[in-house]
Parts: C-alpha cells; structure tokens; sequence
C-alpha cells in the first residue's frame, strides 16, 4: 500500500513538472510544435514518463524512509510531537512571508521554486527547534494545560549512575533529607546493568551493588521513577544534563566532571561528596573524644585511628595502643589536598 502511494506521489510530482516547465522549455528555445500535442494532458504524460525514467529507482528507497520515519514518529512522545509540529507552523509561516516577496519579481522560476525550498527548510528547522525547545514552549502554556507527565515530577532529582553506586544516596533518602521525585533514566539503568555484566570483577561488583540500591531505593517509600528519556543521546552525561534543562530538575552525581558541566549549563548539581563534607563534625583545638587505635603511624611511635567520617587521626605516643579505645585531645589540625588529618595525644579518662 505504501508503494503504491509512493508511485502516486512520483505520478503527480512527474505530470506537475511536465505541466509547468515544458512550456517554458518549448518559450525559451522556439521549438515549433504542432497544436494537437501542445496541451496540458500531454505535457503532464510526458513529465510523468521523463520523471519515471530518470527516478524511478529511488522508489524503493523512499519506501524505505518513511518507513524509517514512521518508526521514529511512533518512539516520539506526543508532547515532543506537539512541539514540533507548533515549531514547524512558525517556520512555515516565516517561509510564506519571504515567500509574498518573490511573488512580486518577474521570474517565475523565483515565484514558482525558491518558495518550496524556503518551506522545506524553514519547516525543517521549525520541527528541530520545536523539539529540543519543547521545555520552554511548554512553560508558555497555563499550568493546568501542561502535560501530566510534568506534573507528575514535583521538584524532580536526576539520579546519575555514580551516585547510585556510591550508596549513601540511600541513606539520605531514609533519613529524610531528600525531597520530590527521584527520576532515573533508562540510560543510567542500562549502564548499571552493562557494569554488573562486566567480566571486570570490581566492576562487576560495582554494578550488582548499583543495582541493589537501587531496589532498596524504591522500597522506601519515596517516589522512584524509571522514565525513559531520549533515545537519540545514548552517551549518559549528555543525557542527564538534556533531561535536567528539559525537567527543570537537579543532577545527583559523585561525578566531579558531570558536577562541572551542569554547573557551566546552569543546572543545580546535587553532590553527595559535597554533603558529606558539609556535615563532617567540627573538632576544634583542645577538643576531647573517644578514638580507636588501628595501626602505627608513619613516624616513631606514633598511632593512627579514624573518625565516623574517615578523618585520619594521628596520636602522638599512641602506638602502644593499637587495637584499644582511648581518649584524646586535640593538638592541631593540618587541612591537606586530600582531606583533614588531626593529631592528638592521649588524655586521662
């Protein structure tokens, strides 16, 4: 059925051509040619034979295309399609108005030809703009005709694969501390999955560990919700900073580049090695607390332990105590590159 239209289409394409640019051939070389040939029925059957022999090859291939955009029109959402069309209209609309400027020249090829090449340009780039501009076209419209798809995302957070895997995003949502919707998209799920698949074993790991928190996300009780997205990116960056603009929404990462990319795109970043550091506790000098010893220091004598958080701990005498509990005070704080170390002596219980 398809072929057939397509035919029909070559059909009516051949006898408009014929109609209208053998006339102007027969004007504009002086050909004789007898009055019974020279009509309108014929010229269209003759453009119909001419536009066949020379394309008729391409039939198939057209078939092919639409068939291609068929596909692509139906993994389309109806919103984006909306979108598109509305950016199309506009683009139409400003080819018909440089078009009324050609209408007033002489040559009928300008009239006749550079009208439908400005349509199907300008229409073209209507329905692209349309589509990647389709957030701001709907924040135009009242509420209330929004589509319930963007309603249904209130204060939406993008959950990034490294967040996932970091694990401590599960423990922010059960204390609370997290609001609105936790969207993950099927990219970063696809990606989780293609970890846990990994012959690597760390990484392998790595993926079966994203993949449980993220069950154990969704069994808290918090709104999780696994969406699509665009097809079309398939690198996951690029996908969660298309989706943030589109969503009005805010990333969750541990990523340190996606962090800076959403930042240069004006998008609000969710850091969870930034909250971690924002609630260390705050040990000041002359400070007393409990410290477990677990190993020597790297100079003579000395013993190391670690903070809830993972702040290193020097105690000055302290490598006698390995393996014990002891009290200690605060001596000085050295703030390095790669985090806080304190050192501390011993103190009397």
């Amino acid at each position: 059925m398809l072929r057939k239209l397509v035919l029909l289409i070559f059909i009516v394409v051949g006898a408009s051509i014929g109609i209208f640019l053998i006339p102007e051939l027969i004007g504009l070389f002086n050909f004789n040619v007898p009055e019974i040939v020279s009509n309108p029925y014929v010229d269209g059957a003759v453009g119909i034979i001419v536009f066949f022999l020379l394309f008729y090859w391409l039939v198939d291939r057209v078939v092919e295309w639409i068939i291609k955009g068929e596909k692509r029109l139906l993994n389309i959402s109806l919103i984006d399609l909306i979108s598109a069309t509305f950016g199309m209209i506009i683009g139409l609309m400003i080819a018909s108005m440089i078009s009324l400027i050609f209408n007033f020249m002489g040559f009928p090829f300008l009239k006749n030809t550079v009208p439908i090449i400005l349509a199907v340009v300008l229409g073209y780039l209507g329905f692209q703009v349309g589509i990647q501009k389709r957030g701001e076209i709907l924040n135009l419209l009242p509420e209330r005709f929004q589509s319930s798809k963007r309603k249904s995302f209130e204060f939406p957070k993008l959950l990034d694969t490294s967040a996932i895997i970091d694990g401590r995003i599960l423990s922010i949502v059960k204390c609370g501390f997290l609001d609105g919707t936790i969207v993950v998209p099927q990219g970063v799920l696809d990606e989780l999955q293609l970890i846990a698949d990994s012959t690597d074993g760390i990484k392998r790991d790595k993926g079966q560990r994203g993949l449980d928190i993220l069950n154990a996300l969704q069994e808290t009780g918090h709104t999780v919700k696994i969406v699509p997205g665009n097809k079309s990116i398939k690198e996951v960056d690029q996908l969660l900073v298309a989706m943030a603009k589109d969503m009005n929404a805010s990333v969750i990462t541990t990523d340190f580049n996606l962090n800076k990319v959403c930042q240069v795109q004006g998008i609000q970043v969710l850091n969870v090695n930034d909250l971690s550091e924002a609630i260390k506790p705050v040990v000041a000098q002359g400070d007393k607390m409990l410290l477990n010893v677990t190993k020597s220091g790297k100079e003579e004598d000395q013993g190391v332990g670690y903070m809830e958080d993972g702040t290193m701990v020097v105690v000055e005498h302290g490598k006698k105590y390995i393996n014990k509990q002891i009290k200690v005070e605060v001596q000085s704080i050295l703030q390095t590159s790669s985090g806080r170390i304190i050192f501390t002596k011993k103190v009397n219980d």
